[in-house]
């Protein structure tokens, strides 16, 4: 039986709600996780229905992963409920049925980076030279994709100058994943609907079996996901759908907000539920949040309330500069460390732009703060991880050409471009794939015997990779390729690129090894299509560091403390967002997301002046914070302070403090011997110092409190020398 008592009364009535549509709008840290496993545990334990017959669909891996902890720590492990993402759900739907649309079951799934790899190809063997032209076609690809419409039909909706050329590339892409049996993310959601459009069968196997369906991040979904939703539910209309759309952030992927604005008109049955008591945050940051967000006009009516003391205002700082900000912002930092005996880890510095790091990442380096950036190079990005996944997609599926034209000369095999063009052109005029050929008679195809003799050798090792793989466990076979492949000989050198990526590989291996151990008879396609599926929030840990990251790539997460920075028009709202009313919603929403990710303490930060696009930009205070200020600070029009001396806030006008703190903070962090008394009259032109990151350097130039220092190899950098973590040398 399911205890109830654990959760409030609405959260209990959604849990209730058992049969027809039910729309529950969680609010930000209003528990919806707990509403979801309970409402799916209260149906296999309280009503007994089977667990096969229960589908819930998230919007992560990482989301998908928790919620089957969570099922299974109630029902037992291995409950039985088909837990997933949409693409995950499609993607294991199309195994069963894909050759109802002529491609092979054991397609290949074709990540970003491999789309536009093949759409350059495409573009280079077209001639075309038009700059950014790969860019361009593969925003206009998605974009068509996600409205679900052919290369032909998309030419009257393209409304670009090159709209016949994008299309023309459309259409050939299209086409060279046809003929390479493999989809994109798009097409696992496309296919799938064309194949419960085109076959009734499969669609009513699918629905008849699922007489109870959940959506998680609903307000995220796109209109086709929306459409396979619908679907799925026809045959019984049990539709649970979660979400916020004060929190609907990803317009410019494809998300849709009028699948939860207009849930109602959709399903006119429906029971709407609100969970407005939050468990997050304190009074004052919800106060600002609403606040702010009740100046969209695209939502429902609900405000976020939470029991407690108020805890401390809000605080909002505009800097001179965003130096200036940055100084402030790992200020506060380290006073609240010292002051309140917090970890790193309880802190995270949000940005809109991933460029605006830079400033926070020099001043943490500089003072050995420790932080992580997330964004990036992800590990599945990473050239040489790229590398060995491509021979295993080769050897899974023989008819991928993009996969071969990546491995036949990595590592470097004295197979030049010249000799994969050949390759290229000789498979597209007699409509072959790329393993047809290489495999096929060379010589009857008109292939140059010079090209043929250096193919020959790809050839050899192919073969024998081939053949192992059935006489070898999978963790032993991803080995057994990567060594034959030569990759730990390519990468045997001592230098810091060579241990890197030797390292990478080894990670990569120890991965597959791991999924083995993990998935008892996993198989090599099992294992592709869990990596291909991974979405890019799915590696996001927080550990003893700093967080420093986009609003979008934190969603989802909280910490105590939240720095909103960069609070400026044309940054935050983005300029190239502030178009309409409709993007200054989503970027208000994108507001509201940062804010609410913060439990205990909330600072909003701007600078009059910043260093962006090539020179400063002078840029008006943001409205967001007006809109807050106007609510949590009626009185007054200036940057708030206050009195307490223990709550690590300073004033604009305690500079000296500030650097107190920091001194105190960077020497405890380094083991540093303590100096509170230095000045920078410790210090004079020509004196050799020590620094925990950078070495021994030189002060070459001293102008006030600042100091000019040189590193052997690192270049100068600049310290304010009273708060810098360095000693004579």
């Amino acid at each position: 039986m399911i205890d109830f008592n654990v959760l409030n009364e609405a959260q209990q009535r959604a849990v209730k709600t058992t049969e027809g549509a039910v729309l529950v709008l969680a609010g930000a840290g209003s528990g919806k996780t707990r509403v979801l496993t309970y409402r799916i545990a209260h149906l296999i334990g309280d009503m007994h229905v089977s667990p096969y017959r229960v589908l819930a669909i998230t919007f992560t891996n990482k989301a998908t992963n928790e919620m089957k902890e969570r099922l299974d720590a109630m029902l037992g492990e291995n409950s039985g409920v088909w837990v997933s993402t949409f693409h995950s759900l499609c993607a294991r739907i199309l195994r069963y049925d894909a050759d109802k649309l002529g491609y092979d079951k054991n397609y290949t799934i074709y990540s970003d980076v491999d789309s536009d790899r093949v759409i350059k190809r495409i573009i280079q063997n077209k001639h075309i030279e038009i700059k950014d032209f790969a860019s361009k076609v593969s925003c206009h690809i998605g974009n068509a994709k996600t409205m679900c419409l052919s290369p032909d039909e998309y030419r009257t909706e393209c409304g670009d100058f090159n709209a016949g050329l994008i299309c023309d590339v459309y259409e050939a892409y299209e086409e060279e994943l046809k003929a390479a049996n493999a989809m994109d993310y798009d097409d696992l959601l496309i296919k799938v609907y064309k194949l419960f459009t085109d076959f009734p069968d499969v669609l009513n196997k699918y629905a008849e079996r699922f007489l109870y369906i959940h959506i998680d991040e609903y307000q995220d979904t796109s209109r086709l996901q929306y459409k396979i939703a619908s679907m799925l539910s026809s045959k019984h209309g049990n539709l649970f759908a979660v979400g916020d759309e004060d929190q609907s952030i990803y317009g410019w992927r494809g998300a849709d907000i009028s699948n939860i604005l207009d849930f109602k008109k959709d399903f006119p049955n429906a029971e709407i539920i609100k969970l407005e008591q939050n468990y997050r945050s304190t009074p004052n940051i919800l106060m600002a949040a609403n606040a702010l967000i009740e100046n969209n006009s695209g939502r429902f009516d609900k405000k976020l309330w939470t029991e407690g003391n108020a805890g401390v205002r809000v605080e909002i700082y505009n800097a001179e500069d965003d130096r200036q900000e940055a100084e402030y912002v790992v200020g506060q930092i380290a006073g609240l460390i010292r002051s309140k005996n917090q970890s790193p880890k309880d802190f995270a510095i949000l940005v809109r732009l991933n460029a605006l790091t830079r400033k926070f990442e020099e001043r943490m380096r500089l003072y050995n703060v420790p932080y992580k950036v997330y964004g990036g190079f992800k590990f599945f990005e990473r050239k040489e991880v790229k590398d060995v996944l491509a021979y295993y997609r080769a050897i899974v599926n023989p008819r991928d050409n993009d996969a071969f034209l990546r491995i036949i000369n990595t590592p470097k095999r004295k197979i030049g471009d010249s000799v994969t063009e050949e390759l290229a052109f000789v498979a597209s005029a007699n409509g072959l794939t790329i393993s047809d050929v290489l495999f096929g008679d060379m010589n009857s195809l008109g292939m140059s015997p010079k090209n043929i003799t250096k193919l020959n050798v790809f050839k050899d090792i192919y073969y024998k990779m081939l053949s192992s793989r059935d006489v070898m466990s999978l963790a032993e076979y991803a080995r057994f390729v990567v060594e034959e492949a030569g990759f730990f000989i390519e990468f045997a050198g001592d230098k810091e690129e060579d241990v890197s990526r030797r390292e990478n590989v080894n990670q990569l291996i120890q991965g597959i090894e791991e999924f083995a151990e993990a998935n008892e008879g996993a198989t090599l396609e099992e294992y592709l299509q869990s990596v291909s599926l991974l979405s890019d929030t799915d590696d996001i840990q927080t550990d003893e560091f700093v967080t420093v990251s986009t609003v979008h790539s934190v969603k989802g997460l909280e910490f105590d403390t939240v720095f909103v920075t960069g609070l400026e028009e044309n940054v935050f709202p983005s300029q190239s967002h502030s178009k309409s009313t409709a993007e200054i919603e989503e970027e208000r929403r994108v507001m509201y997301v940062a804010m609410t990710r913060a439990k205990k303490r909330l600072y909003l930060t701007s600078a009059k002046q910043r260093f962006m696009y090539g020179g400063t930009q002078y840029n008006l205070r943001s409205r967001f914070v007006n809109e807050v200020e106007d609510k949590i600070y009626p009185e007054r029009k200036t940057v708030p302070v206050r009195n307490n001396p223990q709550i690590g806030s300073y004033r604009a006008s305690e500079p000296q403090r500030v650097i107190e703190d920091v001194n105190k903070f960077v020497r405890s962090m380094t083991g540093a011997p303590r100096n509170e008394n230095r000045t920078a009259a410790s210090f004079k032109l020509g004196d050799k110092v020590k620094h925990p990151r950078y070495g021994i350097g030189r002060i070459i130039q001293i102008s006030g409190d600042n100091a000019s220092i040189a590193f052997d190899g690192l270049g100068i950098k600049q310290f304010n020398m009273k708060i810098a973590p360095f000693e004579k040398a």
